[in-house]
């Protein structure tokens, strides 16, 4: 579409498309296995990249069995005792006077709707509903510093909080209850799909100007910006790993390769010269073959050339999938019409069997629109390069802000390593598809290795490896519900309301969960009131074990006062011995009555909370909580009475198991209480200690005991 820009063509909305294309589906592909296998990654030969539009994790998921959705108990408290999933309608700061919780989309009758722009049922409202702001600012103000309360504010209106059921999106929670989704896979920006999709294609923004004056960091597309570092296309093909962009005339400018000006300048929507021969204009620019015509016309056109590559044997070691509006999610219209380009890929790669039992798809979203999530997302320490940028740097303007992570987004891994209904909440963004990438072109002796990522996110986000299993591969393609392209409506801008303001249910259960590389722990060492009136705490972290091989970040909260959360990232120590990494944390001034309370939140549920009073309460009693997981997995707690007079501690388990023990600990003594979760819980974890003679004080410990082997997801 020449001289249409995205936004632009947002601005108008979708135009309708002409009639829906029948195909005959083709065969499933075979269960059998593929000619060669090494029984590591190598035994991957393609890997397709879908990346699709705007949705949140919580939105479509949020209600799907076993994942870190709205059952979630490890979460962040609000100020003034809201649970995140209750958002206040004030501004951050003002008075609370109304709350609204998540609900379904699909609830709101149609008599809810403006009389001018009624949806043909309540179903068609939610499919179609329209999308919310995203952009830099906004995103950065519900995100409210980490505090999370600035949602309503953000977004301006309580469809922030809606959310899709299965019944809306069988299609997904299909693929979901038989591949592997993840519950931890972050967009890389607090920002727009523009940063989303500079962050998949090159893994930076360039926000410390290495390659020059303008960060990628807002805005709906990059294109006429011209970047100029190198994407991970080109990385690829100077490796020699071949490569290619599957998209039609319309791509709703979501091509990332066309940002950058080694592709821009072929690019004859944006004034270049198409260069036939030209690797880059061939397999980043030109768009394939279109015979097909009609509602489905853009998923059956990329699905035939898949199929017509894959018949000539031509299919690339990397795909990436590039739909048009109407069939990228991105709201105003249907999942359901993704659903339908989904299939038509998986159905393409089924026309050989060997293709599809040798494929990795991987299905994730660029940003999360506006659409609420309730997992803060990992932030880099205050100036971490190439993670914090200041947006308008002259006098007068606010200081540096963090890039991301951004919010959840969905991720289901789609090939024959990861059947099985299967979760991982191992922490990932955009840029672990470049670093899975790196892993694998290195296996197969053509290392592509990518020179823009971040130190940081190189430790914190992983590389996708611990999601796949090569050891139990399950071949062929699974039966899957029905799918049908649908016309959009002529504006795609219906816009529910809320009906009901309830905590929404999720469903109950657990599913199989893949092994993460860290182990977090944290313990509050010491809690201190100052002359200045200040409460100052000293909180240690640590990330070691056998199997830790990632670096695990955490961030420490203040509930009983208003400054934002603290942020650290903590090293993988690959040992048995505990690295400790100590901090001394601000709190502020604390009320009159000295009370404080730190929550402390990690990956995988992990949640440490501390309560008390350092001016009426306990201040000489402590819990130190001791993690091993080197041969036998347990949690040992040590009790310390700094007392002169015994001390009995109360130590209940909750959710994983139940019962409560008490421990007497002498004068100036240390007791122990050791807790082995492996067996009754499959090494899950909540456990409360109180201590006699102060209702105030508590010690809540909620976590995950990894040792390197499968497991279940939380409850």
């Amino acid at each position: 579409m020449p001289g249409l820009s995205r936004r632009r063509f947002l601005a108008t909305g979708a135009a309708a498309a002409g009639a829906l294309a029948v195909g005959v589906r083709p065969a499933a592909a075979s269960a059998a296995k593929p000619r060669t296998t090494y029984g590591d990654i190598r035994d991957i030969q393609h890997v397709i990249v879908l990346m699709q539009e705007n949705r949140s994790f919580d939105h479509y998921f949020g209600t799907l069995r076993g994942v870190r959705g709205f059952g979630d108990r490890s979460t962040v408290i609000l100020p003034g005792g809201y649970s995140v999933f209750q958002q206040p309608a004030s501004p951050p700061g003002e008075p609370v006077a109304q709350t609204q919780y998540p609900w379904p989309l699909n609830e709101a009758p149609t008599s809810a709707y403006p009389p001018d722009n009624q949806p043909p049922s309540s179903s068609a409202g939610a499919q179609n509903s329209q999308g919310l702001a995203h952009g830099w600012d906004d995103q950065h103000i519900a995100w409210q510093n980490g505090v999370m309360n600035g949602w309503l504010t953000a977004k301006e209106q309580a469809r922030t909080l809606g959310y899709l059921t299965r019944a809306d999106i069988p299609y997904h929670f299909a693929l979901a209850d038989t591949y592997t989704v993840g519950d931890a896979y972050h967009s890389s920006a607090l920002s727009s799909t523009g940063p989303n999709r500079t962050y998949l294609w090159s893994g930076t923004i360039d926000a410390q100007h290495k390659f020059s004056r303008f960060t990628a960091y807002n805005g709906g597309d990059e294109r006429g910006r011209d970047l100029l570092w190198e994407t991970y296309a080109e990385t690829l093909e100077a490796a020699g790993v071949s490569w290619r962009v599957y998209q039609c005339i319309d791509h709703f400018d979501n091509n990332g390769l066309e940002y950058f000006k080694n592709f821009a300048v072929y690019d004859p929507t944006q004034a270049g010269t198409p260069a036939p021969g030209n690797p880059l204009y061939d397999k980043g620019i030109e768009r394939v073959s279109q015979p097909y015509t009609g509602v489905s016309a853009n998923p059956d056109n990329i699905a035939a050339a898949i199929a017509n590559d894959i018949a000539a044997g031509t299919l690339p070691q990397v795909s990436w999938i590039v739909p048009n509006r109407s069939f990228c999610e991105h709201p105003g219209s249907a999942p359901n019409n993704g659903a339908y380009l989904i299939n038509a890929i998986l159905q393409a790669l089924s026309s050989d069997p060997d293709v599809f039992n040798s494929t990795l798809v991987i299905l994730n979203y660029d940003e999360n629109d506006g659409w609420f999530d309730h997992v803060p997302p990992p932030v880099a320490p205050p100036g971490t390069t190439d993670e914090w940028y200041r947006e308008h740097p002259h006098a007068g303007s606010v200081g540096a802000v963090p890039i991301g992570l951004g919010f959840r987004v969905p991720l289901i891994l789609i090939s024959p390593w990861s059947r099985g209904g299967w979760v991982t909440s191992e922490v990932f963004d955009h840029t672990s598809i470049i670093q899975f990438l790196e892993r694998w072109t290195g296996a197969l002796g053509k290392p592509a290795t990518c020179t823009n990522i971040s130190a940081w996110r190189r430790q914190v986000c992983g590389d996708l490896t611990h999601a796949l299993d090569f050891s139990s591969p399950v071949y062929g393609l699974p039966d899957l519900p029905p799918t049908a392209a649908t016309e959009d409506p002529a504006s795609g801008s219906y816009q529910p309301m809320p009906v009901s303001n309830a905590m929404p249910v999720q469903d109950p259960g657990s599913r199989p969960a893949r092994p993460l590389p860290y182990q977090p722990n944290a313990n509050l060492d010491a809690i201190t009131l100052h002359g200045d009136a200040t409460v100052r705490a000293n909180v240690s972290f640590s990330n070691s074990g056998v199997n830790v091989a990632r670096a695990c970040h955490f961030a420490v909260y203040n509930n009983a006062g208003t400054t934002p959360p603290h942020q650290y990232t903590v090293a993988a120590h690959h040992s048995t011995g505990v690295h400790v990494t100590n901090a001394v944390i601000n709190l502020g001034t604390m009320p009159d009555s000295g009370e404080y309370d730190i929550t402390v939140l990690g990956p995988n549920r992990f949640l440490r909370r501390y309560t008390g009073s350092v001016v009426r309460g306990d201040t000489t009693s402590q819990v130190r909580a001791a993690v091993t997981t080197d041969n036998r997995p347990v949690l040992t707690f040590h009790l310390v009475n700094n007392r002169a007079t015994p001390v009995t501690f109360t130590v209940r388990q909750r959710y994983y198991s139940t019962g409560s023990d008490k421990v007497r600990v002498s004068p100036r003594s240390e007791g122990r209480y050791v807790l082995n979760p492996m067996g009754p819980s499959n090494g899950w974890y909540d456990v409360t200690v109180t201590v006699s003679g102060d209702g105030s004080w508590s010690r809540r410990y909620v976590g995950h005991l990894e040792t390197g082997r499968p497991s279940v997801t939380g409850s």
